[in-house]
């Protein structure tokens, strides 16, 4: 039985606001999803094997061919996955089809006979290093993908949550983008996620890929750790115990937070990648003992960072209210934005702007009060969270006109820099900045409310 086709994106993420606070559950954070996004094409495959294979093919990267078999036990309905391909391991994908298909096992819903896959990634050019300007979309690399550099948007996250997508769809004969179904959709790509690094994150780049630009605020670890490991051998207690606690823990409510919140129109998020480099894990790790060791003063600083987060999340969202509910008054203010830099838009939201103005003013003060308090993270735990290039970079931008602000994204580092803009004033950023930025390279990404959603297959295969 051959059945259709179908294709599934899932996108880029940026956290604004939440790096390090994201880590606690009390906290939100500001998550936008990028217009980069990776794609997931199913399609049945005719294998002469006993045993059904799915077959994930990434033809952008040298030896991108991963095969594994389903081993489906009788008596417990367990489905063990192995690899056909040991040379070349890819622990995101063989961690989804364990994940997805035990699942569809446990529930009940995986049919008898399991029918052969092959699922076909594209990935956006965003996600890695590219050799040049002006290559070809879905460019080809002449590397194994562990061997080219990637650019930090989240392409795991887009992976397993476009990988959960098709499988949904291909063996769950159901619509994995529809709202009744996203919940699921999400447990089983934070688990598969969490699974293939091998330690529980904080969650925010599956949420912003299944549920696109939100306010996030996190899951308890607890709810993953209270799993036990796949089973490894043969064991029908041992399995049906996993199936069984398997479906109980992505059934459950995570109480995760996702409300929307995306840039307002005429605004826009404009991504620099900064030549340089960061290591996020150990930069983790000296703010969390910075924290456990700092005390009051510590507490402080946490506190009035998570203020300002909060601040700059209900500006944002006080926003995108007044333009819808107040066109003409907002359209104004936009035009006034284009002539001021980040100050002057402050005194002008403050003085004459109405209740957009003082959105606007909130916005920035939220900024600069964020950046403050990174700093002084920056300053007290060691971690070069906002280091002194950054800072740099990041103030002479905020004297051009048309900008809100600026901040260094995620868990901060040297690597990337973010700015929020009024969207008729990039090119004039982009040729402002152009030979006084040298070390600055402004992505060709926009932000986007949605997170995973179904394409149109003709319109992504015409690029294979």
């Amino acid at each position: 039985m051959t059945i259709a086709k179908r294709c599934f994106s899932a996108p880029g993420k940026a956290l604004v606001a939440g790096g390090y606070l994201v880590l606690d559950a009390e906290n939100s954070s500001f998550v936008t999803a990028l217009s980069a996004r990776i794609y997931a094409i199913t399609s049945s495959q005719f294998v002469d094997l006993t045993l059904p294979t799915i077959t994930v093919l990434s033809p952008q990267f040298q030896e991108g061919e991963w095969s594994y078999t389903l081993c489906r036990s009788p008596a417990t309905g367990f489905v063990g996955v192995t690899t056909l391909t040991p040379n070349r391991r890819n622990p995101f994908v063989q961690s989804t089809i364990a994940t997805v298909m035990n699942y569809l096992s446990a529930t009940g819903i995986l049919q008898a006979a399991i029918p052969s896959l092959t699922i076909t990634i594209l990935s956006d050019n965003a996600y890695h290093s590219q050799p040049s300007d002006g290559v070809p979309p879905f460019n080809k690399h002449l590397l194994p993908i562990v061997a080219v550099p990637k650019t930090g948007l989240g392409s795991s996250a887009a992976l397993t949550t476009s990988l959960v997508a098709a499988l949904l769809s291909f063996y769950g004969d159901m619509n994995p983008v529809a709202s009744e179904s996203k919940t699921i959709l999400h447990n089983l790509a934070q688990l598969a996620h969490c699974n293939a690094q091998g330690k529980i994150g904080s969650g925010f780049d599956v949420a912003c890929a299944v549920f696109g630009s939100i306010v996030y605020r996190r899951f308890q670890p607890s709810i993953i750790s209270s799993l036990p490991s796949a089973p490894t051998s043969s064991d029908g207690e041992t399995e049906a115990s996993y199936l069984l606690s398997l479906t109980n823990v992505i059934n459950a409510d995570w109480n995760v937070g996702t409300g929307s919140c995306a840039v307002p129109r005429r605004l826009r998020l404009l991504m620099g990648d900064v030549t340089g480099g960061s290591e996020t894990p150990a930069m983790v790790q000296m703010v969390l003992q910075w924290r456990k060791e700092g005390g009051d003063s510590a507490a402080a600083v946490w506190t009035a960072l998570g203020k300002a987060n909060e601040k700059l999340i209900a500006a944002m969202i006080g926003l995108g209210e007044q333009a819808v509910g107040k066109p003409e008054e907002y359209d104004a203010f936009v035009d006034e934005v284009l002539k001021f830099s980040t100050m002057g838009i402050r005194q002008l939201g403050l003085s004459n702007g109405g209740r957009t103005g003082e959105l606007f003013a909130l916005v920035v003060d939220a900024i600069v009060e964020i950046r403050d308090n990174l700093r002084t993270m920056t300053i007290r735990s060691g971690a070069q969270i906002e280091p002194i290039e950054q800072t740099r970079l990041l103030d002479a931008c905020s004297t051009l006109p048309g900008v809100l602000g600026g901040v260094v994204p995620g868990a901060g580092g040297y690597d990337a820099i973010c700015l929020l803009v009024a969207e008729a004033a990039v090119d004039a950023i982009a040729k402002h900045t152009a030979g006084e930025f040298e070390k600055v390279k402004w992505l060709e990404l926009r932000e986007e409310a949605n997170g995973v959603r179904e394409e149109d297959v003709l319109e992504i295969e015409k690029f294979l």
